[in-house]
């Protein structure tokens, strides 16, 4: 479907056929008018610029302003950054989190810290011992996420890139 463009109150908005043929109830356009006839209208064919490439963790693509060149109107592309928020590097912990312990782990690791507490230290196997030693240190993994993201979170301003690995190292 192509899009089309016209100069409005010096703006260049979006037109559509129906425009054009409400706006001049006089003339019986062809249903596919030439961009010859279109351009005496003083409408033109709309091109859009390949999007350019960006990162979406912290930066969007919007839609530029219309501008002509010759007999073409063309649409370009903003890149802007976004601006972080507590909550995205929030939802930034909770990936990295349960990248590296799924919840259903975390299920696990809990109810199996809750039975070798019930059982006491002193009756632990050298294997219940060692999963006991292994839990540890992934809770002390997750531990450290939540203190970086802590930190991020308290921040002046939270830097658009704060999913990189060098703020959660």
């Amino acid at each position: 479907m192509n899009m089309y463009a016209k100069q409005i109150n010096d703006e260049w908005q979006i037109y559509s056929m129906g425009q054009l043929c409400r706006d001049n109830p006089q003339v019986s356009f062809p249903c596919q008018p030439t961009d010859e006839t279109l351009a005496e209208y003083g409408v033109y064919p709309v091109s859009t610029e390949t999007l350019p490439e960006f990162d979406p963790r912290w930066q969007r693509a919007i839609q530029g302003p219309l501008t002509k060149v010759g007999d073409v109107v063309t649409r370009g592309w903003l890149i802007e950054d976004i601006t972080a928020t507590t909550e995205m590097v929030k939802q930034e912990s909770g990936r990295r989190i349960l990248a590296l312990c799924p919840e259903w782990k975390q299920r696990n690791l809990t109810a199996q810290a809750a039975q070798l507490a019930k059982k006491g230290e002193a009756n632990w196997t050298p294997e219940e011992s060692a999963a006991w030693a292994a839990g540890e240190a992934l809770w002390f993994q997750i531990a450290v996420i939540r203190d970086k993201s802590n930190t991020i979170e308290n921040m002046d301003q939270i830097p658009v890139d704060y999913c990189l690995d060098v703020y959660w190292e």
